[in-house]
This record gives structure tokens, C-alpha cells and sequence, in this order.
């Protein structure tokens, strides 16, 4: 009979949100190039760093560095898709609801990416047409 393959449980919404926030507090070393001061070893580390103070605040769940890498990723998706659906929603017309804000995850996962990864953004140096239009309908 084959052994089976024990399953930690799910990340909760606060595990997530603290892997969030501890990525953010080390992401001068986890999205660095590599070079002297980056090392994978440095990554490493870090996501050991971040692994045991996410155990040290849930001590019933064991989570590693690699765990916590990966779930890293999947947060990084996940937030990718609902900021773009947040944007999508946000730039409606027609009325009806305001959208949805950005759950704190999203937002913090959206900080530690800058804006500047994120597809949702426009040109840094582009120009808002619908407020161009506005500006000279008040001129006229």
C-alpha cells in the first residue's frame, strides 16, 4: 500500500497578506538582479527569513522558504488578474456601482510590484484624453 501524501492546509487570507507584506519589507534582495549584493543564496535566505516569521505568527501550520516562494507566485497572479479586472471595471461608462476596491492583498502585492510592472497603467508621460476634452469644454 502506497504512503499517502500528507497536504498542509490552505493559506488564510491574513497568512497571504503577511507573506505580502514581508516581501515588500525584503524586496531589495528577493527582485534584485543578480550581482554582488544579490546572491541566490541572499534569495534564499530571505525566503527562509520570510518562512519563519510567517511560522513564528501561525505556528500550527509549518510553512518552508520554498512554500512560501510559491505561494508568492500565485499571489502575484491572483492580484494581477483582479487589479486588471479593477481597471477594466473602473474605466466603465454608463453609471451603475462603483467598483470593487482592491482587497489589501492585491494592493499590497501591487506596491511591492511597482506600477510600472503591472499592466493596468497607462504612460507615465501620456496624456488623459477624457480630461483633455473637459478641460476644453470649460475653456469654451
Amino acid at each position: 500500500m502506497e504512503k499517502k501524501r500528507n497536504r498542509k492546509p490552505n493559506w488564510t487570507e491574513e497568512q497571504g497578506l503577511l507573506l505580502a507584506q514581508l516581501v515588500n519589507e525584503h524586496k531589495g534582495m528577493l527582485r534584485g538582479k543578480f550581482g554582488p549584493t544579490v546572491t541566490s543564496q541572499g534569495k534564499r535566505r530571505a525566503w527562509d527569513t520570510i518562512s519563519q516569521t510567517i511560522n513564528a505568527s501561525f505556528p500550527l501550520v509549518v510553512r518552508t522558504g520554498d512554500d512560501c516562494e510559491k505561494r508568492w507566485y500565485v499571489l502575484q497572479s491572483k492580484a494581477k488578474d483582479e487589479i486588471a479586472a479593477h481597471k477594466r471595471e473602473s474605466s466603465l461608462t454608463g453609471g451603475g456601482p462603483p467598483a470593487k476596491r482592491l482587497s489589501q492583498v492585491a494592493d499590497t502585492v501591487f506596491q511591492v510590484q511597482g506600477h510600472s510592472e503591472v499592466s493596468v497603467t497607462g504612460l507615465p508621460t501620456g496624456i488623459d484624453t477624457s480630461m483633455m476634452q473637459a478641460l476644453e469644454m470649460q475653456q469654451r
